[in-house]
């Protein structure tokens, strides 16, 4: 009977989703544009110098890696929300299946995770704009960015897509104008390339299949964005046609885009000379000596760097908005205006970002990687628990929930993503900087399971 009232719950939270009278805002482009927003930006364009550090020339078979493993969560992740669309999705599908702590700590980690990556961008940021004002102080430019995404995300959700949606658009852009710049270069220039990575097996793994693996957290962070594609499902129309067409186009472009870019970048600069100070696309285009061409990808790069912040933003105001709604964070941050504004959520994700980004102050662009190693940490748990959860619906899914997405090889594809990843996991402990993350990971999930167990004592003995 139980089961009985959860399918009829869920069937209902889809049912209004889908019939509000207040008509929904994102269209299969505005949610497309949200994705591409939520994971092209500065996990790649800066941090994609700390994964070829790792990997050398291999870099270029970690990005198809990365995306291959990004497609059988995002396809795990769609398959569900599609039959099941409802405020909080995968949080709620996860505690629904998989038990309340669950679903408590993977809310709170992708919550913190939003945060990290809000933070980690605006530092980024603060690197990238050092390229036509290199005096200006990192901290202070990383603290403006930060309030002025702040404000940005107090306006309203029309205006929201169309400014995700087109600096999705600009960023693609952007990687196609490096593409077609290096393909030209490595044709027609006289100035040196880098064919010679990929010549032979050792000049392609420098630093062996250790290196490539350490440098998969990297690449996963690069991807790891896609959450905020599926927390805004439930602000769509036509859900059932639209999510899975959103998908298809922003997973199908990333992964080309990523494979071609880096292929690109390799074969341009020696990837032993790659800097982590600045972006290194900008490094390869300066290298053609094209001075136009490196204004305008980095003036592109720094936009693609606030439109995942952008995206990053909204998805953590959805993650503590449900949290709330579900009685796990304080039910203040579940008020909404009477225009649908979640004032408080708002000031929270603000409050919190300006805080981390000010650790700037004592750190440095050092705080970016610990930053970027600890989101990736939270990344791997997100993933292989939406993995599992999905592994359960397929066991216990309703006789109605028929759509399964092509991007997931089934039951298969699962388990041998979640052994992929727990392998990388392993791996990526070799390289110092990421133990850093990790440490930051473990102390913030062990702070997430006790503030579970005393929020469930103190439901117990008010019960």
């Amino acid at each position: 009977m139980e089961k009985q009232r959860t399918r009829i719950r869920f069937n209902k939270n889809y049912d209004a989703l889908e019939n509000k009278e207040n008509p929904k805002k994102f269209s299969a482009s505005h949610l497309a544009g949200l994705g591409v927003g939520g994971v092209i930006g500065a996990g790649y364009f800066l941090g994609c110098g700390l994964a070829i550090h790792e990997s050398g020339p291999s870099v270029v078979i970690a990005y198809l890696l990365g995306g291959l493993i990004m497609l059988q969560v995002l396809g795990s992740m769609t398959s569900i929300n599609v039959n099941r669309l409802t405020h909080g999705s995968f949080r709620v599908y996860t505690e629904q299946f998989c038990g309340p702590y669950l679903g408590f700590l993977l809310g709170w980690i992708v919550f913190i995770s939003g945060i990290f990556t809000i933070a980690s961008e605006s530092i980024a940021m603060s690197v990238f704009i050092k390229f036509w004002f290199p005096n200006i102080p990192l901290p202070a430019t990383s603290v403006f960015f930060t309030f002025l995404i702040v404000i940005i995300n107090s306006l309203n959700m029309e205006n929201f897509g169309r400014i995700e949606g087109t600096m999705a658009a600009l960023k693609i852009l952007a990687l196609i104008l490096f593409i077609v710049l290096g393909a030209y270069a490595l044709i027609f220039n006289p100035l040196p390339t880098y064919p010679k990575n990929f010549t032979s097996i050792r000049a392609f793994f420098p630093n062996g299949i250790s290196g490539f693996f350490q440098s998969m957290l990297i690449v996963i962070f690069s991807y790891s964005g896609i959450s905020a594609i599926v927390m805004a499902s439930s602000e769509v129309e036509n859900a059932k046609t639209t999510i899975p067409k959103a998908v298809s186009y922003m997973s199908i472009s990333i992964i080309l885009v990523y494979i071609l870019s880096m292929f690109t970048l390799i074969s341009l600069i020696a990837w032993d000379k790659i800097s982590t100070d600045q972006s290194p696309f900008v490094q390869a285009i300066n290298s053609l000596k094209l001075s136009w061409a490196a204004y305008i990808i980095n003036i592109i790069i720094l936009l693609a760097a606030f439109s995942v912040m952008v995206a990053s933003y909204y998805a953590s105001i959805q993650m503590v908005t449900s949290l709330a709604e579900a009685k796990k964070a304080p039910s203040l941050f579940a008020k909404a205006s009477k225009k649908g504004f979640y004032r408080n959520s708002w000031i929270l994700v603000g409050a919190v970002s300006i805080v981390l980004v000010a650790l700037s102050f004592l750190l440095s662009q050092k705080l970016f990687n610990y930053l970027v190693s600890a989101s990736s940490y939270f990344t791997f748990i997100n993933w292989i628990t939406n993995l599992f959860t999905y592994l359960i619906w397929l066991k216990k899914r309703n006789k109605n929930e028929v759509y399964k997405s092509p991007l997931v090889l089934g039951r298969f594809g699962a388990y041998v993503t979640i052994l992929a990843i727990a392998f990388m996991f392993i791996m990526s402990l070799g390289v110092p900087d990421f133990r850093m993350g990790f440490y930051s990971a473990l102390i913030i999930i062990t702070l997430i399971t006790f503030s579970y167990i005393i929020l469930n004592k103190t439901h117990l003995e008010n019960d």
